[in-house]
């Protein structure tokens, strides 16, 4: 058929079937976008995946540099356990490059304590390969590889003074009449998941805390919902202090033999006077030990354990050491152990002058008679007994009964008793430099503590273990 010019003009302009045209077109566009925003999101969310996994294998790998030293084939090891550990559930494939003591950006400071780990993995798209093979036949991006970096160390110390280490008992921490904690910039760590965990009287006075972290939470019934004075953080995660890793033996009474060991039945258990350069003074890292035992008189006595008396109510001095105290110990008098300076403002331990005064066996530690107790412990990294004045291992679990006297006590150390109940009296003012790390603690008077971390920057045990960057 013949078209005219009109009819020719009217069919190059009609417009009939333009609207479905430019809806395929609209699909096409819609369905790409969608495609890569599903692309896009897998993406994120691996990288998301891969930087929990970066996080993870960084404080494993820290952790492992920081308890036991710079062997780069466990650090590695502990890293990729980590992260592989962190990405079972997405089941997926991860590949580990790991640095140890990096440079950190920025400023470029070498950090020692540091480990900086970098994790990728392959991860498969679908928009970007479809495309890829349908337009160029090329796999180039049939995968993209998800990488994240983080670095971890140990450059800060813990800002806790007590660790209250129960893991499922009610009342742990319990602040009861008078007590107090007064630890201006210290915080208090309790370990138990009870909901009853933390228990504060309502005639207690206010502690001088920065904060009281618990994993479970304050008992809200009967008194135990007073006030403690300073903020209460429930439900945080479980932690270890550092010190619990630095090798202390569990069985500390293994050292003690009959070359070392003293017996003092004799004697009515006492131990007292200047002992410095008597053979009752170990030396500086040496074991000596104690045991006492009271005897009945008659044709059939029977002995029973009893505590030695330290002090026996004078000025006492033991030197350097580790002291064992097989049946107990009670502290009398004024006694001193260990060697330090003296100072109120800056205590420290005198070079080659620390002591521990270790509690196990039968008998309990109480120095809830002491006029006047001072102890410096061990200021020495890489030593088991590193910042421990008191040390009562797992297995022993006898009460513990702590008073420091008067003002004009030192206590430059940590007691470490993760097991024991502890009874805290007001002590005077007496602690200058300690952390308690107890299984619990009974707070009736008025507690003073500095963070021993404070004092002993160098060589504080106390570090905490942290992302950097």
């Amino acid at each position: 058929m013949r078209l005219t010019r009109v009819s020719l003009l009217k069919r190059v302009f009609e417009e009939q079937g333009q609207t479905l045209v430019m809806t395929v077109f609209c699909m096409a566009v819609l369905l790409g976008a969608l495609g890569l925003a599903v692309d896009v999101g897998v993406l994120l969310h691996t990288r998301r995946q891969m930087q929990a996994a970066a996080d993870a294998a960084a404080m494993a790998g820290a952790t492992e540099l920081f308890y036991n030293g710079n062997n780069y084939t466990n650090i590695k090891a502990k890293a990729t356990t980590a992260a592989q550990d962190n990405l079972s559930n997405a089941g997926k494939t991860i590949n580990v490059d790991l640095t140890v003591s990096p440079t950190l950006n920025p400023g470029g400071v070498s950090c020692p304590s540091c480990v900086q780990v970098a994790v990728s993995t392959p991860n498969p798209t679908i928009f970007m390969s479809t495309v890829n093979q349908w337009m160029f036949k090329a796999t180039d991006f049939n995968t993209i590889n998800v990488s994240a970096m983080a670095t971890a160390g140990a450059p800060g110390t813990s800002k806790y003074c007590m660790y209250v280490m129960d893991p499922d008992d009610p009342d742990t921490l319990w602040i009861q009449g008078a007590g107090k904690i007064n630890a201006p910039g210290c915080g208090v760590y309790v370990n138990s998941d009870k909901d009853s965990a933390l228990c504060v009287t309502g005639s207690a006075g206010k502690s001088t805390v920065s904060n009281i972290d618990v994993v479970g939470a304050q008992d809200g019934k009967g008194n135990c919902k007073g006030d403690p004075g300073a903020p209460v953080n429930t439900g945080v995660k479980p932690q270890t202090p550092a010190i619990a890793n630095q090798g202390l033996p569990d069985h500390p009474e293994d050292n003690c033999n009959s070359g070392n060991t003293f017996d003092l039945t004799a004697s009515g258990g006492t131990l007292s006077g200047d002992l410095r350069s008597s053979p009752q003074t170990a030396g500086y890292k040496n074991y000596v030990c104690f045991k006492n035992q009271t005897c009945t008189k008659g044709k059939k006595p029977t002995c029973t354990d009893a505590p030695v008396d330290l002090g026996g109510g004078t000025t006492t001095q033991l030197g350097p050491g580790i002291y064992v105290f097989e049946t107990g110990v009670t502290v009398s008098g004024n006694t001193t152990v260990g060697t330090g300076n003296n100072s109120k403002t800056n205590p420290q331990t005198n070079a080659n002058g620390g002591a521990t005064i270790v509690v196990t066996g039968t008998g309990a530690f109480d120095s809830s008679t002491a006029s006047n107790f001072s102890i410096w412990a061990p200021a020495e990294t890489g030593y088991a007994y590193n910042a421990v004045a008191i040390y009562q291992p797992s297995a022993d679990t006898q009460d513990m009964m702590l008073q420091f006297g008067s003002s004009s006590s030192y206590f430059n150390g940590a007691i470490y008793a993760p097991t024991t109940s502890v009874t805290l009296h007001d002590q005077g003012g007496a602690v200058n430099a300690t952390d308690l790390i107890v299984g619990s603690i009974h707070v009736n008077g008025t507690v003073n503590l500095t963070n021993y971390s404070s004092f002993n920057p160098l060589t504080t045990p106390f570090k905490k273990i942290t992302l950097v960057e």
